[in-house]
């Protein structure tokens, strides 16, 4: 068996949904044995980031890793967005790129760099295989890091003359060990310490499995507990009379008082991250006792102390912490202290109920409700990054964890990739793509993947002619001077015609339920959609308002 057969029989091993790049020297080899020996699909995409994108959307959705290839460097290093978006939010991904001749390396060969150390700060683990004989070992140790501990991103680089190499045998991938359970007693005292508490705070974070947000409701109902989500995460379902909000910049004032008054807080699978503290400032009451789970022990008090701290995999600690808390006793302190986070809560979103544009125009909030109103209730929506994303967590509530992804790496031109990984990992459900234009642009070939793979999704664009969230910001610190911000009006329901699928264009409230409704007809019958909404000037005004200081 040569090389390339062997990563092509790994790569189905793995049970990777798809493989995904450009083709390119190097890679040539895998791509033809997938196609001979395996049921793996190849899926070619328009930018090397694009394939990234997919893979990391995938790994968000399904905790699963898909394979990404790319020939050397140029093809390699433009994976790094996707890579790097996958590295932030602790994802896994399974990165081969083809390498120079080993004959000719340190040569200043073609399209030569060390690859290996370029990948080193973006992923978990980036090494390059110097033996033939040693690829396959490096592949399936690539496969236990990528699912082990926290996950993350791997990358393998692979000399192009390796691939016609005889291998003595090939050695199939191990499924990773899984996580070790968690002792009761730990777990038992972080229990205690909560049925004892008066004001007890459950922060959950984008490290909740989706499949365990009943568990964290239910140690909600028992404590009579407040629920505050991690910034722009929606873990729990939006309409569970617990949860009162999401923390960090643009969050709600109930969040901020629950965090601020707290006297027990449980913060389960959260890193503290300086959007959701609001660039560190948020800070909990001086006695406050905190139990912080998380996979990483790296992250367990490296923001704020603990009390207790448990590394673990929360799909183990939230079935023993649910038992710990049951039955516990009543406490009308703990009672009258929820019930006022809620009345304040519900005051927070009532005012955001009233909000409208001025002079009944469509802008981003109307975007945003539209398409609550005329999805189904299970669809799931990507984000790109922009602005508009506050309006997104406001307006666009779940009935389940695993709904709403906004990439918390920042990655622009996320949206339409990352609806097409989404799509692939959930073929049932409806999968919308909320972007910028901005976004949009970066990404928009991309729809032409969508449409030849036949995965049909519905991309929104939120079309401002501006990077409307710099912008902001070029206005309150910068005298309004506006600099390398502005676009020339654009109309982009031209660009999805190109690639085959249905487009329309939108400036009213008439128009945009019109054009949602047609699109979400054609999505539903197998073709992606575009539509293009021309909104106003207005922008969400959360990035510029001090949460924990307000």
């Amino acid at each position: 068996m040569k090389v390339c057969e062997a990563i092509a029989h790994w790569c189905a091993d793995i049970e990777t949904p798809f493989v995904a790049g450009i083709p390119g020297n190097g890679i040539l080899e895998i791509i033809d044995r997938l196609s001979i020996d395996t049921s793996v699909p190849f899926v070619l995409t328009r930018h090397e980031q694009g394939a990234a994108m997919m893979a990391y959307s995938y790994a968000f959705q399904t905790g699963k890793p898909a394979v990404v290839v790319a020939s050397k460097a140029p093809g390699a290093t433009n994976l790094a967005i996707g890579v790097m978006g996958a590295y932030v939010e602790s994802l896994p991904m399974l990165v081969i790129s083809a390498q120079v001749s080993n004959d000719h390396e340190r040569l200043e060969a073609f399209e030569e760099i060390d690859l290996a150390s370029f990948f080193e700060p973006i992923t978990k683990w980036s090494v390059q295989a110097n033996n033939p004989d040693r690829v396959l070992g490096l592949l399936n140790e690539a496969y236990r890091r990528t699912l082990s501990g926290r996950p993350g991103p791997v990358h393998v680089a692979i000399p192009y003359n390796f691939m016609q190499h005889e291998l003595d045998g090939y050695t199939p991938p191990a499924v990773p060990a899984a996580t070790a359970g968690i002792g009761d007693g730990l777990l038992a005292t972080a229990g205690a310490m909560l049925r004892g508490a008066q004001r007890p705070l459950i922060i959950a974070g984008g490290g909740v499995p989706f499949g365990n947000q009943d568990d964290v409701l239910a140690v909600a109902e028992s404590l009579d507990a407040p629920i505050v989500a991690s910034w722009l995460r929606k873990p729990v379902r939006d309409d569970h009379p617990n949860l009162v909000g999401m923390a960090g910049i643009g969050g709600s004032p109930a969040a901020r008082h629950a965090v601020h008054d707290a006297d027990v807080v449980l913060a389960l699978g959260c890193r503290f991250s300086e959007q959701m503290t609001e660039h560190y400032r948020m800070q909990f009451a001086p006695d406050a006792r905190i139990i912080h789970v998380d996979l990483d022990p790296a992250v367990i008090g490296r923001v704020y102390p603990v009390e207790i701290g448990v590394s673990g995999n929360l799909r183990d600690v939230l079935p023993v912490l649910r038992a710990s808390v049951e039955g516990a006793p009543t406490s009308s302190q703990r009672t009258s202290w929820l019930c006022g986070l809620r009345d304040e809560h519900a005051t927070y979103r009532a005012t955001l109920s009233d909000a409208h544009t001025a002079d009944g125009l469509v802008g981003g909030r109307e975007v945003v409700r539209e398409l609550r109103s005329v999805l189904p209730d299970d669809a799931r929506l990507v984000l790109d990054s922009g602005n508009y994303l506050h309006w997104a967590e406001q307006y666009f509530p779940v009935s389940s964890a695993g709904q709403f992804h906004y990439p918390t790496s920042g990655t622009m031109g996320f949206g339409i990739p990352g609806a097409i990984g989404a799509k692939i990992a959930n073929p049932d459900a409806f999968v919308c793509a909320l972007v910028g234009d901005g976004g949009f642009a970066m990404t928009m070939g991309e729809l032409e993947t969508a449409m030849r793979i036949g995965v049909a999704v519905l991309v929104v664009i939120v079309n401002n002619s501006t990077l409307g969230h710099i912008r902001m910001r070029q206005d309150a610190n910068f005298g309004g001077r506006r600099i390398g911000v502005d676009f020339t009006q654009q109309h982009f329901v031209h660009v999805p015609r190109a690639f085959g699928a249905f487009s329309a264009e939108a400036s009213t409230p008439e128009e945009l339920h019109t054009a949602l409704k047609d699109a979400i007809s054609s999505v539903l019958e197998g073709r992606s959609a575009v539509v293009d909404v021309h909104v106003t000037d207005e922008l969400a005004a959360g990035p510029l308002v001090k949460w924990w200081d307000a």
